[in-house]
């Protein structure tokens, strides 16, 4: 990403998302004011609990029950913002403790960089969302998509805010074409999120430009201001996102 600041002027920068597990926050939010100060305030702070297991174990990282995830992010989230905002930070936590932190300098962007959760889980996962982000990111088909954000504007009244301080953002990944490789990609994620291959494939951009864009409609109809496409097959390259440009332009 730091590499990417300097080889742009426009585009904002950040990573969909971080794992908490990965870097302890307070590291991490050092991490991330460097690249704001890089990009000269074009950091999206991308943060989530973590869920795919498979990342954590083949490298050797813990991987914790998903209570002990998510209430690890709600303190990393506040220790972040406090080293953000404060000249030092002292944190007792069940998970963190600081004594005395400082970071500096300070990120470029007052009084934060926008601070993009990524979650789905709806007791606490979206929970954290309506009382720590400026902006949300889920990766789900579109009629789950309506379900949470109804259970986000739930939250979001028992914190006191409005839904509509809360940017929106789905994360879609897109096959340009029907192959063998792509039908075994939609058959593994029918098994790992336990439904039909039919079901499998409302996750995902597919088809004509027709079809997809009745899949980005359905997002936007239900409040998504942003789709952020993962252009996949047949490859992740320069020249897929742009076979993927040119279908829409």
């Amino acid at each position: 990403l730091g590499a990417m600041a300097q080889a742009t002027s426009r585009i904002r920068l950040g990573p969909l998302v971080s794992s908490n597990t990965f870097r302890h926050p307070a590291i991490l939010a050092k991490m991330a004011a460097t690249l704001d100060h890089i990009s000269n305030g074009r950091l999206e702070f991308g943060i989530g609990a973590g869920w795919f297991e498979f990342e954590h174990t083949s490298v050797g990282l813990p991987f914790p029950g998903a209570g002990r995830r998510l209430k690890a992010l709600e303190e990393a989230i506040q220790i972040i913002k406090a080293l953000w905002t404060q000249d030092e930070v002292n944190f007792e936590g069940a998970y963190y403790t600081l004594k005395g932190a400082v970071s500096m300098p300070k990120p470029v962007q007052q009084p934060t960089p926008p601070i993009v959760i990524g979650a789905s889980g709806e007791k606490v996962a979206l929970r954290n969302v309506a009382r720590y982000a400026d902006h949300w990111n889920v990766f789900c088909p579109p009629k789950r998509y309506a379900h949470k954000t109804q259970v986000l504007a739930e939250h979001c009244k028992a914190e006191g805010r409005a839904p509509s301080d809360i940017k929106r953002s789905v994360m879609i990944p897109a096959y340009l074409w029907e192959s063998p490789q792509v039908s075994e990609k939609i058959h593994r994620w029918g098994q790992m999120t336990r439904t039909t291959e039919e079901e499998a494939r409302e996750w995902f951009l597919l088809g004509s430009k027709a079809d997809m864009q009745r899949t980005i409609d359905a997002y936007v109809e239900e409040g998504a201001q942003l789709i952020i496409v993962q252009v996949d097959y047949p490859g992740r390259n320069v020249e897929t996102v742009r076979e993927f440009a040119r279908m829409f332009l």
